[in-house]
């Protein structure tokens, strides 16, 4: 794969992941997702058409695209993002058919995408370590992220590389 893939998810992973309500799936659509390798993990993170703005203060749950055709016509501020909450941990038999995105968003992706490695790895190690200190547990980037279903393979990783 390129530096920078986006891709659909294969169905056989939806259906693997039926019970978990918090992984985003669209049934007349499929999400796009950015794979990106972190650490030892592949993870899938999903563009988003309209995101929430965090609260300051709070880590950053998302990359947003400021420069999206997308954002001025949006009428509740909600913007185009890619939304590190839902990500999920991918292998290549999940991965689906590469696809494109609007050019001024790939434009911003590129432009980003080492800002986005790193703002996605702090979210990371901000969401292990709440689970594993019990603490921001009622944070809405913590307690509705798809990340919940992948404990086991997170704890395991390195994510100080």
């Amino acid at each position: 794969m390129s530096r920078i893939t986006i891709v659909h998810l294969n169905e056989k992973f939806f259906e693997e992941h039926a019970q978990h309500v918090e992984i985003l799936k669209k049934p007349k659509r499929p999400h796009l997702v950015l794979i990106l390798k972190i650490a030892q993990g592949t993870f899938a993170i999903p563009f988003r058409t309209s995101a929430h703005c965090p609260k300051t203060g709070r880590i950053s749950h998302c990359f947003f695209f400021a420069k999206s055709g997308r954002k001025s016509l949006s009428t509740t501020g909600r913007i185009p993002a890619l939304d590190f909450a839902k990500a999920v941990i991918v292998t290549e038999d999940d991965i689906g058919d590469v696809t494109r995105i609007d050019a001024n968003e790939f434009k911003e992706l590129q432009d980003h995408f080492r800002e986005i490695e790193t703002k996605f790895q702090n979210y990371l190690r901000y969401y292990v370590n709440s689970i594993k200190t019990q603490t921001n547990l009622d944070a809405p980037e913590i307690k509705y992220s798809s990340l919940q279903y992948f404990m086991d393979t997170l704890v395991e990783m390195d994510l100080e590389k």
